[in-house]
Formats: structure tokens, sequence, C-alpha cells
């Protein structure tokens, strides 16, 4: 289990052509990583945008992480991330089993959650795929690039982790025509394209 605070730079990047200069501006990839994300909700008719709990498949590894956390400025945001690995079977049983084992709900992140909102019962929202280009610059951070297949639609977008914002946007001064400060993170993205998708 790892609870740690997330500081992350996030920006919108307007299509492939755009990706393609990031992409070459960044480069080389290193990894190229397939994730699936499975969001729940405790109220699936109105979930809030301010904490989430997902499961991530990359490659043949899942975790489940609770997240809490808001936007700080304009592309910048920093959350709260309780995660832990988990097995096939409790993949199987958080995405098919309309009530979970207390076993589940001792797991630090699920556990987490209920001291946070009291939260007794979760359904599964959707889920997303998206493909992550991992490209680590000289200076020590790492560029992640992501194609992200929402309900409808698919988004591009550069995130980087850091906590040294300054020195990060000025290396990116050379793109930035290409680059546009996110304000909405991946899940609120998510229930946006969701809820188009579905009225």
């Amino acid at each position: 289990m790892t609870q740690h605070l997330e500081q992350e730079l996030k920006y919108q990047i307007a299509g492939p052509a755009e990706f393609e200069k990031v992409l070459q501006f960044l480069g080389p990839v290193t990894e190229v990583l397939e994730q699936c994300n499975h969001y729940f909700s405790d109220r699936p008719d109105r979930p809030s945008p301010d904490w989430s709990l997902r499961v991530r498949q990359q490659n043949e590894l899942y975790e489940l992480t609770f997240k809490l956390g808001k936007k700080q400025s304009e592309g910048y945001f920093q959350s709260t991330e309780v995660e832990c690995l988990i097995d096939s079977q409790q993949v199987e049983e958080l995405l098919n089993q309309p009530v979970w084992s207390e076993t589940l709900w001792e797991l630090p992140p699920l556990e987490r959650l209920r001291q946070e909102f009291g939260v007794q019962r979760l359904v599964l929202l959707g889920s997303l795929r998206n493909q992550r280009r991992c490209c680590p610059q000289p200076a020590g951070w790492l560029a992640e690039l992501d194609i992200t297949q929402f309900p409808g639609r698919t988004d591009y977008e550069l995130e980087i982790e850091t906590a040294e914002v300054a020195a990060v946007k000025l290396a990116l001064q050379p793109i930035s025509e290409y680059l546009t400060p996110q304000s909405k993170t991946k899940f609120r993205r998510f229930l946006e394209a969701l809820q188009l998708n579905q009225g």
C-alpha cells in the first residue's frame, strides 16, 4: 500500500498532428503502457467529481486507487492517492459483484474512502482506455503522453508529475503553442463524456 501527494502538470493537446509534434520534442519513447481504468461511485446518478475510486489494469498488473484532490491552478493539480495492487479475483469481485465482501473493504483505498465519506456501497460507472507513452527527460522528470478513449471521443494529453513546476514549464516553452493547460481531471472528463453519451 502507498499513500502519496501527487503533483501534476496536465496539458490538453488539440489532436493527433499536434500530439506527434509534442512527441517528437519530448521523445524518445522508452515505454508504451496499455491502461484500462474502471471507475466507481456511490451515487451513479450524480457522482462526486471531488474524489474517485479506480481499478487500473496496466499490462498484467491491477491497481486499486482512491484519489482525493483538486485543481490548484490552470493545468496544475494536487491530489492525495491511496493505492494498492490487487489480484484478478479481487478485480472480478469489484467489477461483477453488486455487494463486496468485507475483505475487499479492508483494502487501504476502500478503507480510506469509507473513513472520509462513510460510503457503504459502490457501483461501476464505466471504463476508459488509455495508451501512455513514457518519455524520460534529461532533467530527471518524466513526460507521459496519453491517448485516451472516452465514451464517444478521443483526448490527447501531456501529464508530468513534478514539484518543480516553474522549471518544467520553462522546458516546455518551445512547444507551448501545442499545449493548452488542462482544466479538468480525466475522471471529470469521463463523467462529462458519460453524460453526453447517455443523453
